[in-house]
Parts: structure tokens; sequence; C-alpha cells
């Protein structure tokens, strides 16, 4: 037997699941190899550790005669079988499973180097986990930067909430942001003229016919409490959500602005303006 051939049959030899033959071949090579039998300790260890953690599971013996008809003729009943090193490596591979759910720390390090399925998986698992983990730190760092951006426009602390998938950059994020802020700004001074420079000729006219859907003059001090990261529709306009609350209207509660805004040369313009008690 060869090398990669040794190393495709170490989980069975460990487990006792090979024939006689084979398994004296395989001892053969280990004795005259160290290299493989620097793989067959890592692998034995591992294994050693996955059945130790499997003191939790109690596997019940089931009869197999319970499986068939009464009728049935002994030469089609199920033959019994020794399940001893099938449990071995099902407990094994459950286990891989269950470990690398909740943590891939909880194996060896070592087995992530063991060229086998098992050391295949749980090499899978922790490139994964790494991949998510490096995620999870961009995104909460760009939240971050998103948040100090809002909050050095608006003088409030305001939360961003990621609920985009699609990839706008920075600056368009930020771009659009601010525009929305300054539209919401010009909503509360009552500043109708700003309001319409901020808007794109459709809502400008819409502006007109009803300002009073707009103004927000009569409420008080605006507070931003929450806003969206921004996202994109089948049309190519940027979206985002806003939570406010004011000193007047909704100084006990908060209400909702939905935004859309388009880009007009190099310029960002709201298309539309919504309400959302």
């Amino acid at each position: 037997m060869n090398c990669h051939d040794v190393r495709e049959t170490l989980e069975g030899y460990i487990a006792g699941d090979l024939a006689d033959r084979e398994a004296s071949e395989v001892a053969r090579h280990l004795d005259a190899c160290p290299a493989c039998a620097a793989a067959y300790e890592e692998t034995r260890l591992l294994v050693a550790e996955l059945k130790d953690l499997s003191g939790a599971f109690r596997p019940v013996p089931l009869d197999a005669a319970a499986f068939v008809s009464p009728a049935a003729s002994p030469e089609r009943r199920p033959r019994r079988r020794s399940w001893r090193p099938a449990w071995v490596l099902a407990a094994a591979v459950l286990l891989v499973v269950l470990a690398g759910a909740v943590a891939v720390a909880t194996v060896p390090s070592v087995a992530r180097t063991v060229p086998l399925p098992v050391g295949a998986q749980l090499n899978d698992l922790q490139q994964q986990n790494e991949l998510m983990l490096e995620q999870t730190r961009a995104m909460e760092e760009r939240v971050r930067t998103l948040e100090e951006r809002i909050k050095s426009l608006t003088g409030d602390d305001v939360n961003v909430v990621p609920t985009s998938e699609q990839e706008i950059p920075d600056e368009v994020t930020m771009a659009v942001q601010q525009v929305v802020i300054q539209f919401i700004k010009a909503q509360y001074a009552g500043d109708l003229q700003r309001l319409k420079e901020l808007s794109t000729p459709a809502l400008d006219a819409r502006i007109d016919e009803r300002p009073e859907d707009y103004l927000r003059d009569n409420a008080g001090t605006v507070s931003f409490a929450q806003m969206t990261d921004v996202g994109i529709d089948e049309n190519g306009l940027y979206l985002t959500f806003v939570r406010l609350s004011d000193t007047k209207v909704f100084s006990d509660s908060q209400y909702q602005e939905n935004f859309a805004v388009e880009k007009s040369g190099d310029r960002y313009l709201v298309e539309y303006m919504e309400t959302d008690a």
C-alpha cells in the first residue's frame, strides 16, 4: 500500500473496521513510514477526543427483527451486524457537525491538518467560521463609520440598521443619507424653497400641490432615532428609512419617513418621501 491508500483507510484502521489482511498491510506501512505514522497518531487522538465528547449520547441498539414482517422468509430477513465500529465513525461525524455549528474551537487544532475526511471537514468549518467572523467585523466597522457620519450631520446618536445585502459604495450611502437628512431638516424648518432644491422635478410638483404633506414646521425640534443603510431598487433608486421623533407631535413616540433618492448628474435628489406612523 502507498501513503495515499494508507491515509484513506486510517479511520477504518483505528475503528477496527478493516479486514485482517488490509489491517496488516496498514500496520506494516506505518512501521516503515514516519509521515504516515504521524498522521495515524493525529487521527487516533482526534477520534479519541470525539469519542470522549460523545459520552452524552447513548445509542440504543435496535432489534432488526422488529422491522421485518413475521411472514418474511429467513432468506430475506436482514442480517445482524456489529454496530461498534460503525458507531465510532458515526459519533465522530455527528460530533464534527455539532462542534462546527457551536464552535470549531471545541476540536483540537491538530485535527485541521489531518489529510482525511474528518480533518478536511474540520478545516472547511474553520475557514467558514473565520470568513463569517471577518464579514461580521467588517459590517460592524462600516455601521460605526456611518453612525459617526450621521451624528456629525444631525447631532444625534443615530442607530444605523443594516437592512441591505447589496454592495453600495460607502460614498454613495453617505451622499444619499446626507440629502435625506437635509430634506428632513428643511421640513422642520418650514423651508419650502430648500425642500424643492433637494427634490426631483416630479417631487417638486407634488410639493407645490400639497406642501402640508411635507412641511413639519409646527412640530418643534426633530430628533433622529434610527436610520437604515442604503439599498437600491429595480429602477435604480436608492432607498433608506428614517425613524424620527419631535418635541410636539411625536413627543412620546416615533414615526418613519421612507425615502427614494435619484442620482441626477453629480447630485442626489429626493424622488419621493412617504410617511409611516
